[in-house]
């Protein structure tokens, strides 16, 4: 037998030649070990030559013996047994010498480690066994996991599972996954003799049984008895050749399992078979009748998905915002459907319609009737959030690159922002604003005076080129889950007009003077164009301010970042991230990714000057900005001829000319600026722009909650150590005795989510005591920030595998923390009345 080990046999024949022995005659009656001659050779040098006997060559292997120097030891090997008597030319000699034997079934059960009642196996399996690389596969098993069906430890060898507790489910698995048309571990099982085993063990598990058993028919099985289990329906009678109903806890519980396994990974094999099932049954035909409740149940098709979110975009494009599916409404069920096995994938489309259904809800009511009133619905009502919603939409809109299938949505969501909100509201705001109207302490330029002057403590101002209101409010949101975040909120500004950098940035800085001259806003008769200018006037008001930029600090160490701010008592860093990119008609279109990105960079800016004793952070804007996915077409231009001495953009007319032109206002310089200029500053009233160069989808400098809104947001750390951990879930069950296949889980959610409780996805299923899985998995996401108990119980159900279960072993459930992969574990009693048990573990 190849790949035997030798050794035995070399430690025997060392001992039999130390005697008197001159030739030691082997018959090794099948040839087993003369694969091993070579080694058998190398062993005994020194000892003895070993002479191979061929058949035939006797009367040749005597002479050769009889001219032997009579101190010359030698081993005759022959790979067939010894002939019968009077066919035996070595008789003689064979008479006076010594004979051996070697069980080579024997000892590979020894170098195995293999009990007694295994030899008639590997005996049986002796092809298999003729590989040391298969050996050592084999040997990395657990032998009571596989000893009453060690064919189980020979297919987990050829698929090289990796578990050491060998589950047929696990062995499955992997075979599943190889090509149905030539599937080379079926192919290795026939070779290697468990071909049959294997298709016995598919029968007993799962209830499929055919003459000729193919892969794709027995995929189609499981993948459609799973779809109709979860959708608690028979499987119809025109498919009864894909119902293994009859086991369908086996079926459920491998599905689940086999769901779980590729639900985050990068190739997924379990949806790659789904499709091939798919064409196999005409999934088409085959889920056609079904009601949509039914279908949101399960998820073992992603046709399903596709079919709800067409159902989400008809019930939109109806504005019918009540719409349920399994009592959730549009935004529940895109979220419930996102955490299932194909959220990865459908994940942007699902945010797509989330989004375009708080879109299509909001209140249609007319903007307020005060400009106090108007600003306070924006800012402390949520009125903010129809720009955040639509700048979700586009973003995840183009994530998803464009998908025509739901161009009916995007068309919608368009027509209602541009025309039922920013139309209006912008018109409502330029109805009421003007400066006088707003407090002193909400405007920009009064910045500094109200807010950093009064300061004792170091202050640190982060200021973000054209990131508006509503996505400060997502950093407000991001940082409330930092507990090393002691406290923050949320106030606005009104920035000057024209709402651009060059009007902004200066703004900000300390100011007892503001004059507008060639585009440049003077601090005191001072230019603030760069960051060294605006260094020196935060310098000549107080000697210990610095003014730094982003990307100064980005790659800074923190002994670098320490030395920057040592003894400095107000420091500006400016970030721009927005108004760089979206700025550009080349790259205008990636505004709401880069409003993403700024929103990650400043969190992490504050993170790293809280570890750098940092704690005063205020985090506002120069101004703020507009944006429309859609194309802006010439009617929504206004032509406006001008002189040299003029400045016009998209969004605003700085001139001293009193221009009388329909859907065009007006605020006077003076009054932005609190100084006798005679200028005036005009802006389209609506979402409009003035016909000139330039971007046209993001624009800003002109009237309007989004241009001129900015945030001012005040955020106070510490220094010490985080408090943050992850909510517990624990179990509730009043009973750990399980007398049924389906197990009533009931979990409590300890603590609300809050800034010092993190959200943890749960996996929740069974075991036994060698830590084998003997259920699927069932997610759970405790995630849930309400106070209130009652909404923090989770019930659920996990179906156990149909196989045999001892009272006196042990089982637990395991509630697995997903995040760090600890378990905690429950021991359970089995007390099953009736059950399959077929005599093995799954």
């Amino acid at each position: 037998m190849a790949d035997v080990d030798i050794n035995q046999v070399v430690v025997t024949l060392k001992d039999k030649f130390a005697g008197n022995n001159q030739f030691i005659f082997w018959f090794d009656d099948d040839g087993e070990f003369s694969d091993n001659i070579t080694d058998l050779t190398n062993a005994l040098d020194g000892v003895a030559q070993v002479k191979v006997m061929e058949p035939g060559h006797q009367v040749q292997t005597k002479l050769d013996l009889l001219a032997v120097d009579n101190k010359q030891k030698v081993l005759v090997y022959a790979p067939y047994p010894q002939p019968e008597l009077e066919q035996n030319h070595l008789k003689d000699m064979i008479s006076y010498s010594e004979t051996f034997k070697a069980d080579a079934i024997e000892i590979l059960r020894k170098d195995l480690n293999l009990p007694n009642n295994l030899r008639s196996f590997l005996r049986d399996h002796k092809t298999f066994f003729g590989s040391k690389e298969r050996q050592k596969q084999f040997m990395k098993y657990d032998l009571e996991s596989y000893e009453t069906k060690p064919e189980l430890a020979i297919m987990a060898s050829i698929v090289k599972s990796k578990k050491k507790v060998i589950s047929f489910f696990d062995i499955f698995q992997e075979v599943l996954i190889d090509a149905f048309d030539s599937n080379e571990y079926l192919a290795e099982f026939e070779k290697y003799g468990v071909q049959t085993d294997f298709w016995n063990y598919i029968s007993e598990q799962f209830g499929y049984v055919d003459e000729k058993p193919q892969m794709l028919k027995l995929a189609a099985g499981l993948y459609m008895t799973m779809a109709f289990r979860q959708m608690e329906l028979d499987v119809p009678t025109k498919y009864k050749e894909f119902d293994l109903s009859t086991r369908w806890a086996n079926v459920q519980t491998f599905m689940q399992q086999y769901s779980d396994v590729y639900h985050d990974a990068e190739v997924d094999e379990f949806a790659k078979i789904a499709k091939e099932v798919w064409s196999f049954v005409d999934g088409k035909s085959a889920f056609s009748k079904i009601k949509i409740d039914d279908l949101a149940k399960s998820d073992v098709f992603e046709d399903f998905d596709q079919k709800i979110l067409m159902w989400i975009q008809d019930r939109l494009k109806l504005e019918d915002v009540a719409a349920e599916i399994n009592g959730l409404d549009i935004s529940k069920i895109a979220k419930q459907r996102s955490e299932m096995h194909y959220g990865n994938k459908y994940d942007l489309l699902y945010q797509i319609m989330r989004n375009a259904w708080h879109i299509v809800r909001r209140d249609k009511n007319m903007p307020s009737d005060t400009l106090e009133d108007m600003i306070n619905d924006y800012v402390n009502n949520d009125g903010y959030k129809e720009d955040t919603y639509y700048r979700k939409f586009i973003y995840s809109y183009q994530m998803a690159n464009s998908p025509e299938n739901f161009n009916e949505t995007k068309d919608l969501v368009e027509n209602i922002y541009i025309n039922d909100y920013l139309n209006k509201y912008i018109s409502a705001w330029n109805e009421k604003f003007s400066y006088s109207s707003v407090d002193s302490r909400h405007l920009q330029r009064n910045f500094y005076k109200n807010h950093i002057e009064p300061e004792t403590n170091r202050v640190v101002v982060i200021i973000s080129d054209a990131f508006r209101f509503e996505a400060a409010k997502d950093l407000q949101t991001l940082l409330s889950r930092d507990d090393q975040i002691t406290s923050q909120s949320m106030d606005y500004m009104i920035t000057g007009l024209p709402s651009v950098t060059y009007m902004g940035m200066p703004s900000l800085l300390p100011n007892s003077k503001l004059d507008f001259q060639d585009k440049k806003l003077l601090v005191d008769g001072k230019e603030a164009v760069n960051l060294n200018m605006r260094d020196q006037i935060l310098r000549d008001k107080n000697e210990n301010s610095a003014a730094y930029a982003f990307d100064d600090l980005k790659g800074a160490s923190s002994k670098e970042i320490k030395d920057k701010i040592s003894g400095k008592e107000v420091i500006y860093i400016y970030h721009n991230q927005i108004d760089a990119i979206s700025d550009n008609n080349k790259t205008e279109d990636d505004t709401f990714k880069a409003t993403a990105d700024a929103i990650d960079e400043i969190s992490k800016l504050i993170a790293r000057l809280r570890t750098n004793s940092v704690s005063h952070i205020i985090v506002t804007a120069d101004h703020g900005y507009i944006y429309r996915n859609d194309k802006v077409v010439s009617g929504d231009k206004i032509e406006i001829s001008t002189n040299a001495d003029e400045i016009k953009s998209q969004r605003y007319l700085i001139s001293e000319r009193d221009i009388n032109e329909p859907g065009v206002g007006h605020q006077k310089m003076a009054d932005v600026l609190n100084n006798d200029d005679k200028r005036f500053v005009y802006y389209p009233k609506a979402e409009n722009i003035f016909k000139s160069a330039g971007s046209f989808n993001y624009v800003h400098g002109g009237s309007s909650m989004q241009e001129m809104i900015i945030p001012l947001l005040d955020v106070k750390t510490t220094s010490n150590r985080s408090m943050a951990h992850d909510v517990e879930l624990r179990l509730t069950n009043t009973t750990n005795r399980i007398t049924s296949l389906e197990v009533p889980i009931n979990l409590n959610q300890v603590e609300p989510i809050s800034a010092t409780v993190n959200p943890v996805e749960y996996r929740v299923y069974f075991e036994d005591e060698d830590g084998r899985a003997i259920s699927g998995p069932v997610s759970v996401n405790a995630n849930s920030d309400s106070k209130d108990v009652k909404d923090r119980f989770y019930k659920i159900r996990v179906t156990l595998a149909d196989q045999k279960y001892d009272k006196s072993k042990k089982y637990y459930l395991v509630i697995e923390n997903t995040k760090n992969d600890t378990r905690n574990k429950i021991e359970y009693i089995m007390d099953i009345a009736i059950q399959g048990g077929f005599g093995f573990d799954i």
